[in-house]
């Protein structure tokens, strides 16, 4: 982590609305925690983009729209309470490409949380694509929870 006070430590985490996506929060609300740090929980939705002609006009490359109505505040509010942390969380619903708008909000991080790619071919291949972008960019350390290690390892846990 960065020289700076542990008040002024921040966890940005990228969240899809998938169970993957809250195990993330889930993480990174922990390390919060442990480290005094803000969470600034991001859900990002896609632009839509009309590729008239094609079987995904309005999601293109096989991309997987994110549930609309997803109650994200709710749910990390969910987590938050289960968790019992005692810690600042904000939660954001940008729009746009979301490797992008999470590298744009980790500038300035400590770091950088991720879910693991969602399971099958496709979900792979669209999310794991911002997870890479993301892994490869990132201006902080970046921490890709997969749910099989989520419980077992944590820099902070005794």
């Amino acid at each position: 982590m960065n020289q700076q006070s542990a008040h002024e430590r921040r966890i940005v985490v990228g969240t899809d609305g998938t169970a993957h996506g809250e195990e993330a929060v889930r993480w990174a609300i922990g390390e919060a925690r442990a480290l005094g740090a803000r969470v600034e929980v991001i859900l990002v939705r896609p632009k839509d983009v009309l590729l008239p002609g094609t079987p995904f006009a309005l999601q293109p490359h096989g991309r997987l729209p994110i549930q609309d109505g997803y109650p994200l505040a709710k749910e990390v509010a969910r987590i938050h309470d289960e968790l019992a942390a005692d810690l600042a969380v904000e939660t954001s619903v940008r729009t746009g490409d979301p490797a992008s708008v999470l590298l744009d909000a980790a500038e300035g991080a400590d770091l950088l949380v991720l879910g693991s790619p969602s399971e099958g071919r496709i979900g792979r291949l669209v999310f794991g694509s911002v997870a890479a972008a993301c892994i490869r960019h990132a201006p902080c350390p970046t921490v890709l929870v997969t749910p099989q290690a989520a419980h077992r390892f944590s820099p902070t846990s005794s």
